[in-house]
């Protein structure tokens, strides 16, 4: 299916929006877990993940950022966090892209990148010059986006039973 044109604004996430977004979240996980056995969510994901979000719009070091249709309900987010470096590793500081995610009713070829531009230059904004992502394997989508973006694959992420 060809993305939908959708007339949207991005901007930093507030507490109104906390539920909408937990909403899209629960999607995205929801077929994530059905994709990738591995992937096991809590009887109680979305009221945990909500109770985390609400937490993390206090946080300096997180920036979260919105994209809201013409009638300003939010259709997708991005979420952000700067965090140290191992030591004597540089840059001392970098961004990680914690979440990005897109109301599967509201697909734009567009509302990716304008999230990530918002939040790439509230990370200019902290000194942070570099950033990490997490793609699963099995979302083919989210690999092609950030590949088509310039990023590249600098280690595999290994999962182990204890």
């Amino acid at each position: 299916m060809a993305p939908v044109t959708v007339n949207f604004s991005v901007r930093r996430a507030v507490h109104s929006d906390v539920a909408r977004m937990t909403a899209i979240w629960l999607e995205a996980a929801e077929s994530l877990a059905n994709a990738e056995p591995r992937v096991r969510l809590a009887e109680n994901a979305a009221t945990l993940w909500q109770t985390a979000l609400e937490e993390w719009l206090k946080l300096p070091d997180m920036g979260i950022f919105v994209a809201v249709d013409e009638q300003q309900t939010v259709i997708a987010y991005i979420i952000g966090e700067c965090v140290r470096n191992v030591p004597a590793f540089l840059p001392e500081r970098y961004g990680v892209v914690r979440d990005l995610a897109v109301d599967y009713h509201a697909r734009s070829g567009r509302l990716g990148r304008a999230l990530l531009t918002a939040l790439r230059a509230w990370f200019a904004a902290q000194g942070i010059t570099e950033l990490e992502v997490r793609v699963p394997y099995r979302h083919p989508v989210a690999q092609a986006f950030w590949r088509a973006l310039g990023a590249h694959k600098v280690a595999d992420h290994f999962w182990l039973k204890v």
